[in-house]
C-alpha cells in the first residue's frame, strides 16, 4: 500500500484552491466514526485556501487579517471531495467537513490508516525544506547534516526520511533510485558525496509526477479525475525487472541485479 507523496499533496491543495477560490464557508465539523459531525467554530464566516510542502498540507481558514492554520497529514489513504451538502453522506469515512454558504462542502475522508489533522499544526514532526519549492534550502540542508546518524544507513532508507527528504515516499524513492541505477544498500553519505544528482533528482522526478497527475497507484485517486503516470513509472510495481524489498512500513521497488547485496 502507498500513500499520498509530495505530488498527489500538490494536487490536492490544486483541486481545494481551485473549488474554494470564490467560495464563502461559515460551518465546519470534526466527523467522528459513522459520519457524526460534531462542529468546531474558529471564525464564523471564513474564506478557504490550500498550500502542500512535500508530505503536509496546511489549509488556511482567513477572514482579512484573521488567520487559522490546519496541518493536515494525509496518511495511507487521504483525499477530498467538493461536493453538495446534501449529498455529503454519500462519502463514507468522511474526517472533516467545511460547508459554504451556498450549499456546498468541502469534505476530508479516508479509511484504513487515513488522514489526520491538528488546528495549529503537529508538534514535535521534523519536516525538512519542499525540494520541488526551496531547492536551496532542501540542498543544504541535507548537505550540512551529512555527519548525521541517518546517512549511515541505506540510501534507500534514508531518502524516506522527512526530516532531510520531504515528499519522498515509496514509489518515488523506487524511481529516483532505479533511474540513476544506484545500489540502493549503498551508505547514504557515500553516495551523495560521489554525486549531488541524486537530489535534483528528488525536485525533478516529483515535478514529472505532478506534471502527469500523481501517482495513482492503490487507494489514492487523482480528484480531478485523470492521471498518466501508468506509462512513465519504470521501476516502482516493475516485476519484471524488479523485486520489493521492505524497509520499516515501505516497499522499495529495488532492481533485481542488487538483490544479493542488501546484506539483509
Amino acid at each position: 500500500m502507498t500513500m499520498p507523496e509530495g505530488p498527489e499533496l500538490k494536487i490536492m491543495a490544486d483541486y481545494i484552491n481551485q473549488n474554494c477560490r470564490h467560495k464563502i464557508f461559515n460551518k465546519s465539523f470534526h466527523v467522528q466514526k459513522g459520519n457524526n459531525p460534531e462542529q468546531f467554530q474558529l471564525l464564523n464566516e471564513f474564506k478557504v485556501d490550500a498550500e502542500s510542502f512535500g508530505k503536509e498540507l496546511i489549509i488556511r481558514f482567513y477572514n482579512g487579517s484573521v488567520v487559522h492554520k490546519i496541518s493536515v497529514f494525509m496518511g495511507m489513504s487521504g483525499n477530498w471531495l467538493f461536493t453538495p451538502t446534501e449529498n455529503w453522506c454519500d462519502r463514507k469515512f468522511t474526517r472533516m467537513r467545511l460547508d459554504t454558504i451556498d450549499g456546498y462542502s468541502l469534505l476530508l475522508y479516508g479509511s484504513y490508516m487515513g488522514p489526520k489533522y491538528r488546528v495549529g499544526g503537529f508538534t514535535g514532526v521534523k519536516r525538512g525544506p519542499d525540494p520541488t519549492k526551496d531547492f536551496t534550502d532542501f540542498y543544504n540542508n541535507v548537505i550540512h547534516n551529512l555527519d548525521k546518524r541517518l546517512f549511515d544507513k541505506p540510501i534507500c532508507e534514508a531518502l524516506l526520511n522527512q526530516e532531510y527528504f520531504n515528499g519522498i515516499g515509496a514509489y518515488l524513492c523506487s524511481e529516483i533510485i532505479g533511474r540513476l541505477d544506484l545500489n540502493p544498500f549503498e551508505e547514504a553519505r557515500k553516495v551523495i558525496k560521489q554525486s549531488d544528482k541524486i537530489l535534483s533528482m528528488c525536485r525533478d522526478i516529483p515535478i514529472d509526477s505532478y506534471n502527469l497527475g500523481g501517482g495513482e497507484i492503490k487507494d489514492w485517486i487523482n480528484p480531478f479525475g485523470k492521471s498518466k503516470i501508468d506509462g512513465w513509472l519504470l521501476f516502482y510495481g516493475n516485476k519484471e525487472v524488479c523485486y520489493k524489498q521492505k524497509f520499516g512500513s515501505r516497499n522499495i521497488w529495488i532492481n533485481k541485479k542488487f538483490k544479493n547485496q542488501s546484506g539483509l
